[in-house]
């Protein structure tokens, strides 16, 4: 059943969220995480951040735009735990803490598909109960072989039910240059990656973010949409550039080039509206983003908009609360992507 459209969700964004009133989980769950009772989001997502730097060079990563909203560099935060095990032993401690909530799991980056940890990685999530889990990427790594075995079927061993993949264009050399590196896979390969993925119960979803030198008018997404139907995708989000805090920012190229290219969401969304072939099928609030999905020809196209500056605020209306769970390349679970901030432990 299609859920009944509220204008004032789209026009306020994630200004609108409510905790009990309009969130995904409606509330909190406290979990025992190594002695200390901790109130959890219900649809807390579980992120395992990779350590294996991205060989795309993106001049809207948004792995560098986080740092960059807190004032700081990627290269200054990012720290590691080199020991593979006492990473493992931490990731699997906190895996097992996390049994009550039974979190989304996910596996980011970075480069995941390059990350040589991923297939032990595999073993072990595979091991716990999850929502869904997903891997996102650029897909560069997918084909290569690790332990004797394609990157792509090391997934299946993982349990993965989602792929998420990159790509900033409908045109392979327009991607090229957005991505700036020549390693992502063309539309042929997108549609092998797809047709592995669905025998392996894996949905691919196309990540396209909306720039103003790239994909951002209805024209341009029609255009993507119906390169990624003849691929045998049938999921793709479009996401607007993050927005940021002006006053907290530190103002690297990412920060730079996302402010001058950032397309907005809501024009286009109204023109979404207005488009016969195109059918509402619900809003999704987010304590720091907002979320339309609609069909499309069969198709579930997504359109999100986050705001890194309302994050902020939102969390420090709930103190106490934990939205998110990043595993970071250091062992270290954290409730941010900074791995300074909000540490959860494992205990030592």
């Amino acid at each position: 059943m299609t859920a009944l459209f509220r204008p004032e969700w789209r026009m306020r964004k994630s200004g609108a969220f409510d905790l009990k009133g309009n969130s995904t989980a409606g509330g909190v769950k406290t979990v025992n995480l190594w002695g200390k009772e901790t109130e959890i989001y219900g649809n807390a997502n579980f992120s395992i951040y990779s350590a294996r730097k991205c060989n795309a060079r993106c001049r809207f990563c948004i792995e560098e735009v986080r740092p960059a909203s807190r004032g700081g560099a990627l290269e200054h935060q990012k720290t590691f735990e080199f020991d593979d095990n006492k990473y493992f032993a931490a990731l699997h401690s906190s895996l097992t803490a996390l049994k009550p909530l039974k979190p989304t799991l996910s596996f980011t980056g970075g480069e995941p598909s390059l990350d040589p940890r991923l297939p032990e990685i595999m073993k072990i999530i595979a091991q716990f109960e999850a929502k869904r889990r997903t891997m996102t990427t650029n897909g560069s790594g997918l084909f290569d072989v690790v332990e004797g075995k394609r990157v792509i079927d090391w997934l299946k061993t993982g349990k993965l039910t989602h792929l998420n993949i990159s790509r900033a264009h409908f045109d392979d050399s327009e991607n090229d240059r957005l991505m700036r590196f020549k390693k992502a896979p063309g539309w042929g390969e997108l549609q092998e990656i797809n047709d592995i993925s669905s025998k392996n119960n894996m949905r691919v979803r196309l990540s396209c973010a909306l720039i103003k030198s790239g994909v951002y008018t209805l024209n341009g997404i029609l255009k993507y949409l119906d390169h990624a139907k003849n691929a045998g995708v049938d999921n793709v989000i479009f996401r607007q550039l993050m927005l940021i805090d002006e006053e907290k920012m530190a103002r690297g190229e990412e920060v730079i080039f996302s402010n001058q290219e950032r397309a907005p969401l809501e024009p286009l969304l109204n023109e979404i509206s207005l488009h016969n072939e195109f059918k509402f099928v619900r809003q999704i609030m987010g304590y720091y983003y907002y979320v339309e999905v609609w069909n499309y020809k069969g198709m579930d196209v997504v359109f999100e908009e986050a705001d890194l500056a309302t994050l902020e605020k939102t969390k420090a209306q709930m103190p106490g609360v934990v939205h998110e769970l990043i595993f970071h390349p250091n062992a270290k679970l954290c409730s941010t992507w900074q791995p300074w901030d909000g540490i959860l432990g494992p205990s030592e």
